[in-house]
């Protein structure tokens, strides 16, 4: 009966472990793969809406998105040697196969564009080159984090091994990178607020949008870090995998929600004249009707320009 009790003890271990491995590395492909076809209808948005931007935006736009797929492909591979060739086999779960490449080093390298593209932004902004220069310092700090965490990776292909310098790589990178998120969303916060204080009617309008934006993608991303870090010290069960592997795509993500966001920032000034042209016309000309459309005055505002010229790094 000993040995009974005994087993069944070790069979249940088993299978509690093999939950908690196997079911957050499949919700984080889930939700990678979802991701993915965000960014990819945000893609075909930025290409039809914006094919005159500059020639450095869209290399940064079209390399940010040729990473995201290669690190979905590495991940998919990881999930297959998981759940495909690894079906049943407990100790196959323990494995990392590629993860040392599409979470730490991939993901590292995206945050780090995206991270470089911000300071870039709050630099054109600004025109602040210490602001700019510590963002840059973290950036690439969260990146040779990234590389460490890779490095260790590789040489341990486990779960269970976890070295105090992987331990302390890990910390780095996803530190410095929430740090560095918030420091872009205070920075941002600051310059766009400090110009809206000298901004009137709807171009005040659109630096409002731009500093409830720019807090949001910030803070998404730097949420992400930290509940990757705090689950990858205090949870050894995998729950960090959830988001380690999506954190690229966040940052893609906010990449591509804050450039075609100039789509809603090109019609705000068409709109705000349209109404006040209707309001001030009080009633319809002679031999017109209420079935006839409202006339439309295209005008473009130098303010609105401005900050859109900033947002096409112009």
């Amino acid at each position: 009966m000993a040995v009974l009790s005994s087993r069944s003890s070790f069979l249940r271990i088993l299978e509690t472990d093999f939950r908690h491995r196997a079911g957050p590395r499949l919700l984080g492909l889930l939700f990678n793969w979802g991701l993915l076809g965000v960014l990819t209808i945000q893609i075909y948005i930025y290409n039809i809406s914006f094919p005159k931007d500059k020639i450095a935006l869209k290399t940064i736009v079209y390399v940010v998105y040729a990473l995201d797929w290669a690190q979905t492909c590495s991940a998919t591979y990881d999930g297959f040697q998981w759940f495909v060739y690894g079906w049943g086999n407990l100790p196959a779960l323990y494995g990392v196969y590629t993860t040392f490449l599409n979470v730490p080093i991939l993901s590292s390298i995206i945050g780090a564009i995206v991270q470089i593209f911000y300071g870039w932004r709050i630099c054109i902004v600004s025109r602040s080159l210490t602001i700019v220069s510590f963002i840059i310092l973290l950036a690439l700090l969260q990146l040779g984090g990234g590389g460490a965490v890779g490095y260790y990776l590789f040489h341990d292909a486990s779960e269970v091994g976890r070295s105090p310098g992987l331990v302390r790589a890990v910390g780095i990178r996803l530190g410095t990178s929430a740090a560095v998120d918030i420091v872009i969303a205070v920075s941002m916060t600051f310059v766009l607020l400090r110009s809206r204080a000298q901004a009137l009617g709807h171009t005040n309008s659109i630096l409002t949008r731009l500093v409830r934006l720019t807090v949001e993608t910030g803070t998404i991303t730097a949420i992400a870090a930290i509940v990757d870090l705090v689950f990858f010290i205090k949870a050894h069960n995998g729950l960090h995998q959830v988001s380690g592997v999506i954190l690229g795509k966040m940052y893609s993500n906010t990449l591509l929600v804050l450039l075609n966001n100039r789509l809603a920032m090109r019609r705000e000034p068409q709109l705000h004249v349209g109404e006040s042209f209707r309001a001030g016309m009080g009633s319809r000309a002679p031999g017109t009707n209420d079935s006839e459309p409202a006339t439309e005055i295209d005008l473009v505002d130098l303010g609105a320009k401005k900050i859109s010229g900033d947002l096409q790094l112009a």
